[in-house]
């Protein structure tokens, strides 16, 4: 008889097990990173990175580079081309508008005249 647990323990130890569940629902598992073990010659796909630096090196498709336009510069469309489209490795191609959170902060890889021209070049908009 003393080897089974008290009511009180066992809700207690229940308690706790439940707790520590649910902390840990919201909690990403944790990934190794492809693109930092890959040597530098043998990477696939768009160079850039999601941390919102400055897509330069992006891999722009080219349905998309004869629809679109540069940036005038790092966080700049021209204004006929005020949609901003931005390649990441993520979250895929994607465009965001002038009343979107944070377009002054986007750094755009190609603009585009309207939300139309980014779809067809393989552009979504944000989810």
């Amino acid at each position: 008889m003393n080897n089974l647990l008290k009511p009180r323990q066992s809700t207690i130890g229940l308690l706790l097990l439940a707790v520590l569940m649910l902390t840990s629902c919201g909690k990403k598992a944790e990934t190794p990173d492809v693109g930092a073990t890959a040597s530098p010659g043998t990477t696939t796909g768009s160079s850039t990175n999601d941390s919102g630096e400055s897509g330069s090196n992006a891999s722009i498709p080219a349905e998309a580079a004869k629809l679109g336009v540069k940036p005038t510069d790092a966080t700049t469309c021209p204004n006929n081309a005020l949609v901003k489209g931005k390649v990441t490795k993520k979250r895929g191609n994607i465009y965001h508008i002038a009343n979107s959170l944070d377009y002054d902060k986007v750094k755009p890889d190609i603009c585009f005249k309207d939300t139309v021209t980014a779809e067809k070049a393989g552009f979504q908009a944000p989810k």
